[in-house]
């Protein structure tokens, strides 16, 4: 009972919470929305009454043949019901369930997806690192714009036959008021069903959420061009399409099982309501035959205990729909409801101006959640102005610095320090305009050389900075040569888009950074697709823009390693080493090993 209880109380605030979407989404149209099947209900049941009216009418008019003011009240009724009847088919099918359903759902969904796609821009990193919240995105994601505009629909046709069942059960009380009890008791049965129903078809999104997730995930790396080009030498395409057919047949049989269920109950379903209206009717007939009740009166009450039945099943497949879509709703707000986890304090430090800061490590130690210590105890400064290097072999802790930096996580004890205040102190949005990156996977827009260049620094608008960042990152030497220049669109998302190479995308990546231009650039990897000659060029306008400015610099290729002022070598969490390249060469550790292998590589 208390389940019961809690699934109604759930119920009821999604109905709440999507009404609100609703009126947020435009407020007239979803009252002409609802009003008008609401308005076309009503509208039929009249037209029923006044059919019935005129048959007993064209019944009377037999016995008064020349009755000329019957004839006219006979043709008032017929027109007033054909009036009627336009007017309801209007309000229901050209302005309920055309132009204002098709327009409705269209913004719905514009409002839905952004919506949706805001609250995804504000994410703390740890989010998006953890599975279950992206098993939640992944189940919000593929159902919120076809199931939360549906629970809206089917709150729609709910209210256009709870309208009908109203006015049904109040025309139909004066015959009996048992019969339209007994036919209200008699879709009890279609009610438990759907409800047991509406739970079996969501297990097949919410306990097979990690699968569907992989179903897509199987369709990305099927249909990607890197993905096709590798299975072609490692001939894996049939062991990749036989992980993709376990998950496709997994899916299916959870998806099986509750339609061989609901075959059998939609088989049942027109016998019920044929022997409830037999029945009904077969009470009335000898009042028929007897003259006790008029043809009309006998035909108004099969119309209205058919209507009652019909829009009382109706009213259940709606509200099992509704039941069905609201276990979908919970996925969708409840990506909405993700709390911060990154805290900014009620009135954070503010510094006034935007300059190369004094960062400090102190005693910084870290985890991740669930996992070992990636950080242990680290300390280290860098200056203003000054030009480091982070080394270390996979997983010694280096990309964790950079995400506490950039405060994707809070460090676990210790602190940094950003010109002496705890960089949790710090104002977050101005903290991110002293800094600028460039991970190793960057992202590749596919939007024109220009706008790509310009996503670096959006509030700027200078045609010129972007030209003079393409010449800084080699970009624009292949840029020229392109048939539109810097108006060139990119990438085969949409037509006419031109694909670049690896180390194109990277020089119009590292054009960005050049383009922002900020005190603090932090770079992982930046020229791992690069030629070394290539590369030289670029580090050296590095070393010429950001002669006065920070820059920390990830990478395992010591020819860019060498140039920084400071190096920082990590070993699992750990510092062990920190100096310039002369120094720790001459200090024949870790590093040195490093460098010295690396160089033997080359010379081979």
């Amino acid at each position: 009972m208390n389940k019961i209880l809690i699934n109604l109380s759930s119920f009821w605030f999604n109905i709440k919470r999507m009404l609100k979407i609703a009126i947020e989404t435009d407020s007239k149209l979803a009252f002409w929305y609802y009003f008008s099947v609401g308005f076309s209900a009503f509208g039929y049941i009249i037209v029923a009454v006044l059919v019935t009216k005129l048959i007993d009418l064209l019944t009377l008019s037999q016995k008064l043949p020349h009755d000329l003011n019957l004839a006219y009240i006979i043709l008032l009724f017929l027109g007033v019901r054909y009036l009627l009847n336009f007017v309801s088919t209007f309000f229901r099918y050209t302005l309920g369930e055309t132009y204002c359903d098709f327009l409705f759902r269209y913004k719905l969904q514009n409002f839905i997806s952004f919506r949706f796609y805001q609250k995804l821009s504000t994410l703390d990193v740890q989010h998006l690192e953890d599975p279950e919240v992206l098993d939640l995105i992944a189940r919000s994601k593929d159902t919120m714009l076809w199931r939360l505009p549906d629970f809206l629909r089917s709150l729609n046709y709910f209210f256009r036959n709870l309208v009908g069942v109203i006015f049904s059960f109040i025309l139909l009380a004066p015959f009996g008021i048992q019969y339209p009890i007994f036919i209200l008791l008699s879709v009890v049965p279609i009610c438990i069903f759907k409800i047991k129903y509406g739970n079996i078809q969501w297990s097949l999104y919410g306990s097979g959420a990690p699968q569907v997730r992989k179903l897509w995930y199987f369709v990305d790396l099927l249909s990607s061009r890197s993905a096709l080009r590798e299975s072609k030498i490692f001939q894996s395409s049939s062991a990749l399409l036989k992980k993709y057919r376990e998950t496709q047949d997994y899916l299916l049989e959870l998806n099986t099982r509750p339609l061989r269920h609901n075959l059998i109950f939609s088989t049942l379903l027109p016998i019920i309501e044929v022997i409830t209206i037999f029945l009904i009717a077969k009470t009335f007939l000898p009042s028929v035959f007897a003259g006790a009740m008029t043809v009309g009166s006998f035909i108004l009450l099969t119309q209205l205990a058919d209507s009652l039945l019909s829009q009382s099943e109706g009213l259940i497949f709606d509200l099992s729909y509704l039941y069905t879509n609201n276990l979908f709703i919970d996925h969708y707000f409840d990506v909405l409801s993700l709390k911060k986890l990154i805290h900014q304090k009620t009135n954070p430090v503010v510094f006034d101006s935007i300059s190369p800061p004094l960062i400090e490590f102190k005693n910084v130690s870290f985890h991740y959640p669930n996992s070992e210590p990636v950080l242990n105890n680290v300390s280290f400064t860098i200056h203003p102005g000054e030009n480091v290097a982070l080394v270390g072999e996979n997983g010694a802790g280096k990309s964790t610095i950079i995400k506490l930096l950039c405060r994707f996580y809070d460090v676990k004890s210790g602190q940094i320090l950003i010109n002496g205040h705890d960089i949790r102190d710090v104002d977050l949005n101005q903290w991110y305009k002293f800094i600028g990156t460039l991970f190793q996977d960057f992202v590749q827009y596919h939007f024109t050389i220009k706008e790509n260049i310009a996503l670096g620094n959006p509030e700027k608008n200078s045609e010129k900075e972007i030209i003079e960042s393409a010449k800084k990152s080699g970009a624009y030497d292949f840029i020229k040569n392109l048939p539109h220049g810097f108006d060139t669109p990119l990438g085969r998302e949409f037509k006419d888009g031109h694909e670049l190479s690896g180390g194109q995308w990277q020089k119009l990546a590292i054009s960005r950074a050049f383009y922002e231009a900020p005190p603090l650039l932090i770079l992982d990897e930046p020229t791992s697709a690069i030629d070394a000659e290539a590369e030289f060029e670029i580090f050296n306008n590095l070393e010429k823009t950001y002669k006065d400015k920070s820059l920390i610099l990830v990478s395992h290729r010591f020819s860019t390693v060498r140039n920084a002022q400071k190096i920082i070598v990590l070993e699992k969490g750990k510092i062990t080493e920190i100096g310039s390249h002369d120094e720790l060469l001459k200090h024949k550790a870790k590093y040195a090993q490093m460098f010295h292998t690396q160089a033997v590589g080359y010379q081979s």
